[in-house]
Parts: structure tokens; sequence; C-alpha cells
């Protein structure tokens, strides 16, 4: 199982960025991949929030999972090429925002 390797994608794109998201989802991923894994990882490891955030904000394609931070709350949603917001969540837990924006943004990459 490599989930600290799937979840630490930012980190290692940040000191090979040769290297891109998609192939490191593609060689991390494996089926027992869960949202309650991430928010478990997570509880524990809290320094990885930071590169999600960041790498969310860097990110430059069309279409794809987005987490906001916006005061107390964390807004998820998933930006479509025609710039609507679907799938809307608010959160104010912060482990279980970026759980689902997580968990959602590598299902998304490995399922295309």
């Amino acid at each position: 199982m490599s989930l600290e390797k799937l979840l630490n994608i930012p980190k290692e794109l940040n000191s090979n960025p040769n290297v891109s998201f998609y192939n490191l989802v593609k060689e991390y991923y494996f089926d027992d991949f869960s949202e309650l894994l991430v928010y478990d990882y997570l509880i524990k490891n809290h320094s990885i929030h930071n590169n999600w955030l960041l790498f969310c904000e860097d990110k430059r394609v069309e279409e794809g999972w987005t987490i906001e931070k916006n005061f107390f709350f964390y807004n998820i949603y998933y930006l479509n090429n025609r710039n609507n917001k679907l799938y809307s969540k608010r959160f104010t837990n912060k482990d279980k925002a970026f759980s689902y924006y997580i968990y959602n943004e590598i299902v998304s990459v490995y399922n295309s």
C-alpha cells in the first residue's frame, strides 16, 4: 500500500517538477484507497494540508477539484470547463475538508 506516497504527491512535485501529477497518481494508486484512509492519515500528519492547498492554487487546468479557505470555512467543489461549480460542499473541519478534496482529486485523476 502506498498511501503515504499518494498523499505526499504535492511534496514530491515540488522536489521533482519533471514528473506529472497524473503519472504519480497512476503509479501510487491502490484498490482500497478511500476517503476514510485519507482522513485518518491527515489527523496524524497535519503538515500535508498546506502542500495540497498550494498544489490546488498552482494547478493550471481548465477543470478539476478545488479547495478554498474562506475565513473559518473550507469550500470544495468541482470546477468544470464552463466555470460552473459542481458538487459544492462547505466544511468547518479542516481534516474532513481536505480528506474530501484530496480523495476526489486523486480518484478523478486516476479515472481519467
